[in-house]
């Protein structure tokens, strides 16, 4: 394949702690199949593209570019003359960005969202793609640009990624008090639907931030996650308590302490099932076990992702700040109260059945 001929590069000789990056594997993929991807569909139909390996790595690489598409994908070991962009397999990559980067001839790093030559990155990696592919299937459309203008905004200041975390954290301890005192009428419904809307904002805005900052930290995510949890809980049963008090009726409390109880155990269950899948997963060289047959298996997959969508945090994130204006976060409570307890039932059944 010519040089001339490439239309992007990707450099695929960056190392971290465990060797090539190109080969580490994240949700389930090497990070250069996955770029791979990117990069043809960032180029468009009937272009090419090339994976640049450096002395001796070729061997290495030349395994990952098995699944590519054949005639578009060439294996080269010394750099293309003239002007090409290059992507780096130490990044993880947002595909629409670097689409639109290659398109408009920008350099491709404007689309970088992670870096993964550190072992604080690597560790991280995976929970940040499985965020970006599925966590705000809502809020990427408005809350990723407005968390992106604030993080590049914040990027040469003193604030840190913690800081937004906390002041996301407390605008929906704010709401959640603004519930439990009733609602206070329309003026209260708006602070509040407001304040859970600013706080979407900065709780995307806290890992871009980080990112940018280079200061990522497993402290940080257990912060986020501490407080998302807190915010949840604690709005759910001022829910449960400002619809007592204005109905009477202690079936409200009840929903609360279903809700409560019914969260705790679905993420018990899915914590402890994740212990419960390595420990029983084939040892190395051991053949791996067959999947069960399962009739209908497209009707049940369908199934499987609408469940799943009911409990996306973006999702139920943007439930709040509706019902929040139009004064019914009953309705969240109602429904939630339910669902929560019967997908962790459902998740004990499928891990007892599955290990029994």
């Amino acid at each position: 394949m010519a040089a001339a001929a490439l239309n992007l590069v990707i450099d695929a000789r960056p190392r971290g702690p465990r060797g090539l990056l190109a080969a580490e594997v994240v949700l389930d993929r090497p990070v250069l199949a996955r770029l791979i991807d990117q990069a043809l569909a960032a180029v468009g139909p009937g272009r090419t593209i090339a994976v640049l390996a450096g002395r001796g790595q070729a061997p290495d690489v030349a395994p990952l570019l098995a699944d590519a598409e054949p005639g578009r994908v060439a294996l080269i070991e010394a750099e293309p003359a003239g002007r090409v962009a290059v992507v780096r397999t130490d990044r993880l990559y947002d595909g629409r960005r670097l689409k639109r980067a290659v398109r408009l001839g920008r350099d491709p790093e404007a689309a970088a969202f992670w870096r993964l030559d550190g072992p604080e990155a690597l560790a991280g990696a995976e929970q940040e793609l499985n965020r970006r592919l599925n966590y705000q299937p809502l809020g990427r459309y408005w809350a990723f640009p407005l968390a992106d203008r604030l993080a590049a905004a914040l990027q040469p200041t003193r604030v840190g990624p913690n800081s937004l975390t906390l002041a996301a954290g407390g605008l929906m301890l704010l709401g959640v008090a603004t519930v439990a005192c009733g609602g206070l009428g329309w003026p209260g419904r708006t602070a509040t639907a407001l304040a859970f809307a600013a706080a979407l904002v900065l709780d995307t805005a806290d890992g871009r931030l980080a990112r940018l900052q280079g200061s990522c930290s497993a402290f940080g995510r257990w912060l986020d996650q501490v407080l998302d949890e807190l915010a949840d809980l604690a709005l759910h049963a001022a829910i449960a308590w400002s619809t007592f008090a204005a109905t009477g009726s202690p079936a409200w409390l009840v929903l609360g302490m279903l809700f409560a109880s019914g969260k705790y155990l679905f993420l018990i269950q899915s914590l402890t099932g994740q212990v419960l899948e390595k420990a029983s997963a084939p040892a190395a060289g051991e053949a791996p076990r067959p999947a069960p047959t399962i009739r209908n298996g497209s009707l049940l997959r369908s199934l499987k992702r609408l469940v799943g969508a009911l409990g996306h945090a973006d999702l139920r994130w943007h439930l709040w700040i509706v019902l929040a204006a139009v004064g019914r976060l009953d309705v969240a409570l109602a429904v939630y109260a339910c669902y929560f307890p019967l997908r962790a039932l459902a998740g004990i059944a499928r891990k007892g059945v599955a290990h029994a």
